[in-house]
């Protein structure tokens, strides 16, 4: 249906996406809960991705003529904003959470263990979709040990936020509620990390389901099964999302990717050629940095590591196609 025939019609509504379920999606609009279906089953703005439609998108649909609370999807808005990744198992992009201002990527001290590779690619990836990544530490009731605070330090000379929470103690609450009030916010992380439970010690209203920490495998099941949307006030709503255990970038040209370490800048004028990959190129401002400790190795490597599967996830494209 395009725009025009749609302005048209006067049945058609505009809502928001706050959570779905096996191709149904829960649309509010006018202070109404609708579930809807896309029309047709295929949006034509979507062929390529494994879910056309994601929590936070601005939808239209058309009221079902027959029951009160059904629809119809026969479009959706341009995002503003996304966070996605590669869905291996499916092999297409997945959008994880649509139009959102800020991506709080949350990591803990421990149980589950602290994953500094893990929190590069998220902030990464919502670099990548237009976020403003945080970097929230939490479970730092169990203790945060000098060496431990040195590689959180690494996001911080990076120039990125950092908080520390205790959501079982209140720390660091506070201060994550002044930074998100106002926005749209997703929050996303491994699982067991303790989404469920911040977002709890937010808003203790919404009590959310907080699951167990395996003692065995030492990380966390999924108590979120999928992404829902909570509307905080008027103007601040949050993403829960589910625990992601594997993180695969998407998108992003491994020639591109030094532009996702901001610490790299100040270096670059040491680079021999202007297109340096801080690979292998024999004179390199970034490589020289590191080796003389003014980067961090710990997150040069993770770069190494990261520009070398994009490398492979490209040639596997490009023989594909």
């Amino acid at each position: 249906m395009s725009l025009m025939r749609e302005k048209k019609n006067k049945d058609v509504i505009r809502g928001i996406v706050f959570y779905g379920i096996n191709n149904i999606y829960a649309v509010k609009a006018d202070g109404r809960e609708w579930l809807c279906r896309i029309k047709g089953k295929v949006l034509k703005e979507d062929k390529r991705y494994y879910n056309p439609i994601a929590v936070g998108d601005i939808v239209f649909f058309l009221p079902d003529d027959h029951l009160d609370d059904r629809g119809w999807i026969t479009r959706r808005e341009n995002r503003k904003s996304f966070l996605v990744r590669w869905n291996k198992k499916k092999r297409a992009p997945q959008i994880i959470a649509a139009n959102a201002d800020v991506l709080v990527c949350l990591s803990s001290v421990d149980n589950p263990p602290f994953r500094p590779r893990f929190l590069d690619r998220l902030i990464i990836s919502g670099v990548y979709g237009g976020l403003e990544p945080i970097v929230v530490i939490n479970k730092i009731d169990l203790g945060v040990t000098d060496g431990m605070d040195g590689r959180v330090g690494d996001f911080k000379k990076a120039g990125y936020r950092v908080i520390y929470t205790s959501a079982k103690m209140g720390i660091g609450i506070e201060e994550l509620k002044s930074v998100i009030f106002g926005h749209t916010v997703v929050f996303a992380g491994q699982s067991g990390v303790g989404k469920s439970s911040i977002l709890n010690a937010i808003c203790p209203d919404w009590d959310i389901k907080v699951g167990e920490i395996s003692r065995k495998y030492n990380r966390g099941a999924h108590t979120t099964n999928f992404a829902k949307l909570y509307q905080l006030d008027e103007s601040t709503a949050l993403i829960d999302t589910p625990g992601i255990r594997e993180l695969e970038l998407y998108g992003i040209d491994p020639d591109e990717l030094w532009h996702y370490f901001p610490e790299f800048l100040p270096f670059l004028e040491g680079c021999e050629y202007p297109s340096c990959k801080h690979i292998s190129e024999p004179i390199c401002g970034v490589k020289e940095a590191v080796a003389n400790g003014k980067l961090s190795y710990e997150r040069y490597e993770s770069y190494v590591r990261l520009y070398d599967q994009l490398k492979e996830a490209k040639a596997r494209d490009y023989e594909r196609y």
